[in-house]
């Protein structure tokens, strides 16, 4: 089969023939309909984080297809269902496996990092619990629910009950997880969202997605916008995660609020009792449940989620991350085998 390999860090995506996974006992294989090109990748691409087990390696997390093949002891799938593809694969033993948190398990055994992933034509899922029947929607649509979708749901699952009639929530980051975290918050809470991006593009999509507003952080007074009441912000979610982000975070969040934080761009929040507001919560979030995403998957079926998907060939993949390094896409790119 073809698949797009990283051969060495720093060094192009290389279209190569690789042999097809043969599914054994319990395993299925997906015959793979779009894999999203997500930003975490690129922290990979380059070496910045070198978590491959060896190289070349097959990256791409966020899977959709057809069931292929399945393996012995598989029953209930048959060859052409429509999945997305749960990719925090856990070891199914541990507490956090059994508690249905498996993508709290080890970060080294996810797909696409700790298992070949879905930049090729077909993709091994080592176990038939981390497919989703797929409702009224195309594999390559749906292949960003599976982390750009599913990770921003966790995330504001983290702050609902903070995000009551009258409070105020912020998004940082409007790119392809931002821009589904603001959707979230809107179908889930009451909450008015302040949406924060440097890009114009991206400011006019929050807009349309239902931002009360939308701001640069250049140039507006963020702060005067997210405390027009004397309050801070309920929940500020920042899928950026750089320092000057960060700072921003904990410039807005108020007494008893919560910064959720979701970017990997490196930067750090340090916390004190007389640094924070009183109260104040400050926690990571990490992708999301398997049946989080059923529920991802479900609401995005009743069509009140805007998907902005953009398809590609595989062949495209380099051109598709550069673009997506210097901020050249708005929503999610998917690659198409």
């Amino acid at each position: 089969m073809r698949a797009a390999q990283l051969v060495g860090y720093g060094e192009p995506l290389q279209i190569r023939e690789v042999p097809r996974p043969e599914p054994g006992p319990g395993q299925v294989l997906i015959r793979v309909g779009g894999s999203g090109a997500c930003h975490s990748d690129l922290h990979i691409l380059s070496g910045e984080m070198r978590l491959l087990p060896e190289l070349p390696w097959t990256l791409g997390h966020e899977n959709a297809g057809w069931v292929e093949e399945c393996g012995s002891g598989v029953s209930g799938l048959d060859r052409g269902t429509p999945v997305a593809v749960f990719g925090g694969w856990g070891c199914g033993r541990c507490r956090v496996c059994l508690s249905g948190q498996e993508q709290l398990c080890n970060t080294m055994t996810w797909g696409g990092i700790g298992s070949p992933g879905g930049y090729a034509e077909f993709l091994l899922v080592p176990a038939a619990r981390h497919l989703v029947l797929l409702p009224d929607l195309e594999p390559a649509i749906a292949a960003p629910l599976t982390d750009a979708g599913l990770t921003p749901y966790h995330a504001v699952q983290h702050a609902l009950p903070r995000l009551v009639a009258g409070s105020t929530a912020v998004v940082i980051g409007l790119g392809g997880l931002g821009h589904f975290g603001l959707q979230f918050v809107r179908e889930l809470s009451a909450a008015r969202i302040v949406a924060v991006d440097t890009s114009p593009a991206k400011r006019a999509l929050a807009l349309e997605l239902g931002a009360a507003e939308s701001l640069d952080p250049a140039t507006d007074d963020i702060e005067a916008a997210v405390k027009r009441g004397g309050e801070g912000a309920a929940a500020v979610f920042d899928f950026v995660g750089a320092p000057s982000t960060l700072a921003l975070a904990q410039s807005l969040v108020g007494r008893q609020g919560m910064v959720v934080i979701v970017g990997l761009a490196g930067g750090s929040l340090p916390y004190s009792f007389m640094g924070m507001p009183g109260e104040s919560v400050v926690m990571g979030s990490t992708w999301g449940t398997r049946n989080e995403l059923e529920e991802v998957l479900s609401l995005a079926a009743t069509g009140r989620l805007s998907f902005h998907v953009e398809t590609h060939s595989l062949d495209d993949i380099n051109d598709v991350f550069d673009r997506l390094e210097h901020g050249q896409i708005l929503g999610r790119a998917v690659l198409v085998p």
